[in-house]
């Protein structure tokens, strides 16, 4: 199937998905979705994505679909940039604490941490479960045991 050069039905509904800062996998599927529709607004919704998504996966799924639509950035094509999260350890430090004192929490409970994790920071929490997956419960662990 080719793109369709027309607004899907549901820009609406794709463009709330795409700006979901809490889910990488919704704003994946919004970008598969949008990569079908060659208008305006999917140029854009893509680009931004392109060029800002901290979830690897969705910059460069949507770095990829803007590409095969011919979309340029100020008359020059897209750059595909390294992979960057965006947090530094201090960021990571800053949260945990934080959550640590919001929980005030003397042993880590790695439920109770997560939870208000998701709270206090649902992109970073996004964003790292997607970096850790299935490391996800030992990286909180390994970092909430070097807080200091």
């Amino acid at each position: 199937m080719g793109i369709i050069q027309a607004e899907p039905a549901n820009i609406e509904e794709l463009k709330i998905k795409a700006n979901t800062k809490d889910n990488w996998e919704t704003r994946l599927a919004a970008v598969n979705e949008l990569a079908n529709y060659d208008c305006q607004k999917s140029r854009y919704i893509l680009t931004k994505l392109a060029s800002s998504d901290r979830v690897f996966a969705v910059k460069e799924a949507a770095f990829n679909a803007a590409q095969a639509m011919g979309v340029t950035k100020k008359g020059l094509p897209l750059v595909a940039k390294r992979k960057d999260i965006g947090y530094s350890s201090k960021d990571f430090a800053k949260v945990f604490k934080r959550v640590k004192r919001d929980t005030q929490m003397e042993e880590l409970d790695l439920a109770v941490f997560k939870k208000q994790f998701q709270i206090v920071s649902p992109e970073m929490y996004d964003v790292m479960q997607y970096e850790e997956q299935e490391k996800f419960d030992l990286w909180i662990s390994a970092s909430y045991a070097n807080l200091s």
